[in-house]
C-alpha cells in the first residue's frame, strides 16, 4: 500500500485546509520533507497516526502518551489539537484526511472497496464528538456504515495498531527500545511480528479459546473458588486503574518540572547579566559547566537505572557461581553415568556370552555359583579399573532445572563477567566525581550571590531557588509514583499466577470435561503452528539484523569483530523474542553498552529485517531520521538504509540533518520535496528543498 495525499483542515499549525501530494514516481521512493524545529513536523506524524488510530494513539508512542497525560484525558487533549485562529474564528472542529493506494484486499468481498480508499478523521470540540468514515474516492460514498467496521479495516488490512511503531517513528526516540527488558522487548516484537506475519489471527484465536476453557472451569468451581476468582479478576482492574491513575499524575507532575525548568532558565539569564564577578570566577560560565556536569550525572545516573536489573545479580554473584559448579558437577556426573551404563550394558552381553553361550569346558558346564561369583568379580574389576575412587563425583543434590534455565544462568555470569566493573566501579566513581565538581562550582556561585546587593537581583535569586526546590520536590515525587507503579504491576503479575491457580482447581463437569479435551487440542494445535512459523523466520531475522548492522555501523568493517553474531530467541511460554548481540569471543554484548548513536543504528536495522518478513510493504514515516548519529553513520544511513527501507519513505528532517550537501549525495532516490514554511504562524508546504545552509 502507498500513501497518495494527506489533507489538513484546522489541525494544530495547519490553518485551513493543507495538503501535501505523496505520490512517488518511478524507483524514486523517497519523500523528503524539511522543516524548522516548531514548525509541525512531529505533529505531521501525529495527524496521521490520529487519523488511523484515534484515541489508541496513546498504544503508539510514549511521548505521544505523555502529552494526553498532560491534559488529563483525551478528549481535553483533542480540544487543544484545534488551530486557535480557527479557534478565534469560533470553528469548532477539524478534520484529517489520508488517501490511500494499491490496497490489497485479497480475502475480502466488499463490492463497495477498490484498491483506493479515503480515511477521514473529524473531530468537534464543542461536543467532543470523534467520527471516522472510510470513503470510495470515486463516488465519495462512505464504504462501511459501522464505526467498529472502519477500525477493524484498518488494522487488518492497512496498518496494524500493533506494527505502528515500526511504520511511524522518531528515529532518534527509538535508540531507547535498545534498552528495554527482556520482557519488553520480548512483547513489542511479539506483537509486530505477530501481525507483519498475519499471526496475530491465530494468536487471538488462541486467546479467545483460553477464555472460553477458563469459562468452563469457573463454571464447575465452588462457591468459595468461584468468590475468590472474582475477587482476583477485581483487584487485577483496581491495579490496572491505579497505574493508569499514577501515569496521568507523572505526565501532570512532568509538565510541571518543564515549566519550572523555564522559570529557572530566565531567572537564572538575569543573574548572570546582573551579577559582579569575583575575581577570576565568572557566573555565566559557572552556570554553564554546572549544567554540562548535571546533564553527565543524569546520563550515569539513567545508566545505572538501565543496568539496575543486574544488581540483585552481582549481590548473589557468589551463589550464582556456586550454580554454575554444581551444573558442572551434574554435566560431569550425568556424562559419567552415560559412559559407564554403555561399559555396563556391554559387560552384560560379554558375560552373557561368555557363560551361557557355546563352546562350553570339555569338563561340563561352569556351576551357576562360580558364574555369579565371575559375574560380580567382573563388575568389581570394571568400577575399580573405570571408575577409580577419586573420579567418582559426590552431587550430594541435583538441581532440576530445563536446558534454557542453565543457557539463562550462564548468560547472566557472562554479563556480570563482561561489565560489572563498568557498573560497580567506573559508574559510580565517575558519578562521585561529578557530584563533587557540582558542589564545588556552586560554592563559587554562592560566593557570587553572596555578593549581590540589588534588591531586585536577591529577589530573583530567591524565586530561583523556591523553583529549583519546586522542581527537586516534583522529580521526587516522580521517583516514588514510579515505585509505586512497579510495585502494582509486581501485584498484577502475583495475581494472575494466583488466578491461573485458582481456575485450575476448578471441578469441571462431564460434558465440559470434554469441550475442555477438544479446546485444549485446539489451543496445542494452533500453539505449535505458531510457534513453527516463528522458527522459520528466527534465523532469516538474526542474518538480516547481522547483514545490516554490517551495512552501516563503522565498528564493523571487515577488520573488526565488535558485533560478530545476533541471536533470535523465542522466550518461555511464547511470550515474545529476544534479540541479542555477541561478540567473537561469544560474549553477550549488553545493548546499554552501546553508544546512543549505536543504539540507534541497532533499532533501524532492527526495524528493516522485520520489515523484510511483513507480507505486505508499508509506507514508513521517520522523524528526526539521523538523531544523534554521527558524520560517518549518516552517510551510511542515508546511502544503504533509506533508499531500500520500503517502497515509499516520508522522511521530515531539519537542514541540520539532511544539508543542501547531504541531499545532493541521495538525490536519485527522491521522488519529491517539500519545505515547511510558517507564516503568521499557520505551516504549510511549499515543493523543493533548502537551497542553503541557513536554517
Amino acid at each position: 500500500m502507498k500513501v497518495d495525499k494527506i489533507i489538513l483542515n484546522n489541525f494544530k499549525q495547519y490553518y485551513g485546509k493543507v495538503e501535501i501530494d505523496l505520490k512517488t514516481k518511478d524507483d524514486k521512493n523517497i519523500i523528503l520533507i524539511g522543516g524548522k524545529n516548531g514548525y509541525g513536523k512531529t505533529n505531521f506524524l501525529l495527524s496521521i497516526v490520529w487519523c488511523l488510530y484515534g484515541q489508541k494513539i496513546s498504544q503508539i508512542d510514549d511521548g505521544f502518551k505523555k502529552e494526553i497525560q498532560k491534559q488529563s484525558n483525551y478528549q481535553k487533549f483533542m480540544k487543544q489539537s484545534l488551530n486557535y485562529i480557527a479557534v478565534k474564528e469560533n470553528i469548532l472542529d477539524f478534520f484529517v484526511e489520508i488517501h490511500i493506494s494499491e490496497i490489497d484486499l485479497s480475502g475480502i468481498q466488499n463490492p463497495n472497496l477498490s484498491n483506493k480508499i479515503i480515511i477521514r478523521r473529524t473531530f468537534n470540540t464543542f461536543n467532543s464528538e470523534e467520527t471516522i468514515a472510510i470513503i470510495h474516492p470515486e463516488n465519495n460514498q462512505e464504504v462501511f456504515k459501522e464505526e467498529e467496521e472502519c477500525i477493524n479495516f484498518i488494522n487488518d488490512y492497512l496498518i496494524p495498531l500493533e506494527a505502528s511503531k515500526f511504520i511511524f517513528f522518531d528515529a532518534e526516540k527509538v535508540a531507547s527500545w535498545a534498552e528495554l527488558s527482556a520482557k519488553e522487548e520480548g512483547n513489542v516484537l511479539n506483537d509486530a511480528l505477530g501481525k507483519l506475519l498475519g499471526l496475530d489471527i491465530y494468536e487471538g484465536l488462541k486467546e479467545d479459546i483460553k477464555q472460553y476453557t477458563n469459562n468452563l472451569r469457573k463454571e464447575g468451581a465452588n462457591i468459595n473458588i468461584k468468590e475468590q476468582i472474582e475477587n482476583t479478576e477485581s483487584a487485577i482492574r483496581l491495579n490496572k486503574t491505579k497505574i493508569e491513575n499514577i501515569e496521568i499524575e507523572i505526565a501532570e507532575n512532568e509538565q510541571k518540572i518543564e515549566d519550572l525548568k523555564e522559570k529557572i532558565n530566565k531567572y537564572q539569564f538575569f543573574l548572570n547579566q546582573n551579577s559582579k564577578n569575583i575575581d577570576t570566577f565568572n557566573r555565566e560560565e559557572l552556570v554553564k559547566q554546572k549544567e554540562i556536569l548535571e546533564q553527565k550525572e543524569e546520563e550515569l545516573r539513567i545508566k545505572f537505572n538501565e543496568l539496575s536489573e543486574l544488581i540483585p545479580l552481582a549481590m548473589l554473584a557468589g551463589k550464582i557461581e556456586e550454580v554454575l559448579e554444581q551444573i558442572d558437577k551434574q554435566n560431569k556426573h550425568n556424562l559419567s553415568k552415560e559412559e559407564n551404563k554403555e561399559i555396563r550394558s556391554k559387560l552384560d552381553i560379554f558375560i552373557e556370552k561368555l557363560f551361557n553361550h557355546p563352546p562350553e569346558p570339555k569338563e561340563g558346564p561352569i556351576s551357576f555359583k562360580n558364574k555369579t561369583f565371575y559375574s560380580q568379580k567382573a563388575n568389581n574389576l570394571l568400577d575399580e579399573i573405570f571408575i577409580p575412587k577419586e573420579n567418582k563425583i559426590d552431587l550430594g543434590f541435583e538441581l532440576d532445572i530445563t536446558k534454557f534455565d542453565t543457557e539463562l544462568i550462564y548468560k547472566a555470569s557472562d554479563t556480570l563477567k563482561y561489565q560489572s566493573k563498568e557498573l560497580f566501579e567506573n559508574n559510580i566513581e565517575e558519578f562521585n566525581k561529578i557530584q563533587i565538581s557540582i558542589k564545588e562550582i556552586e560554592k563559587k556561585i554562592n560566593l557570587i550571590d553572596a555578593d549581590l546587593e540589588d534588591e531586585i537581583v536577591l529577589e530573583t535569586l530567591t524565586k530561583k531557588e523556591e523553583a529549583e526546590r519546586k522542581k527537586e520536590k516534583l522529580l521526587s515525587k516522580n521517583g516514588a509514583l514510579n515505585n509505586d507503579k512497579e510495585k502494582y504491576n509486581k501485584e498484577i503479575a502475583r495475581l494472575n499466577q494466583h488466578y491461573k491457580s485458582l481456575i485450575a482447581k476448578s471441578e469441571v463437569t462431564a460434558t465440559n470435561k470434554l469441550k475442555l479435551e477438544t479446546a485444549n487440542r485446539y489451543i496445542k494445535t494452533i500453539n505449535q503452528f505458531i510457534i513453527s512459523q516463528k522458527k522459520q523466520k528466527k534465523s532469516s531475522l538474526e542474518n538480516n539484523i547481522l547483514i545490516e548492522m554490517k551495512k552501516l555501523m563503522h565498528k564493523l568493517d571487515e577488520n573488526s569483530k565488535f558485533i560478530a553474531e545476533t541471536r533470535v530467541e523465542i522466550l518461555p511460554d511464547d511470550t515474545g523474542l529476544k534479540v541479542s548481540l555477541f561478540n567473537e569471543d561469544g560474549y553477550e554484548i549488553p545493548k546499554s553498552t552501546l553508544s546512543q548513536g549505536e543504539k540507534q543504528v541497532y533499532i533501524s536495522c532492527l526495524i528493516k529485517a522485520i520489515l523484510q518478513e511483513a507480507i505486505q510493504t508499508f509506507p514508513i514515516f521517520i522523524d528526526t531520521p539521523l538523531g544523534r548519529l554521527d558524520n560517518e553513520h549518516i552517510k551510511k544511513i542515508l546511502l544503504y538504509y533509506y533508499p531500500d527501507l520500503s517502497e515509499q519513505v516520508i522522511i521530515l528532517a531539519t537542514n541540520n540533518e539532511i544539508t543542501p550537501k547531504r541531499y545532493e549525495e541521495i538525490k536519485d532516490h527522491i521522488s519529491q520535496t517539500y519545505l515547511l514554511t510558517n507564516i503568521d504562524t499557520k505551516s504549510f508546504f511549499k515543493s523543493g528543498y533548502y537551497k542553503s545552509y541557513e536554517n
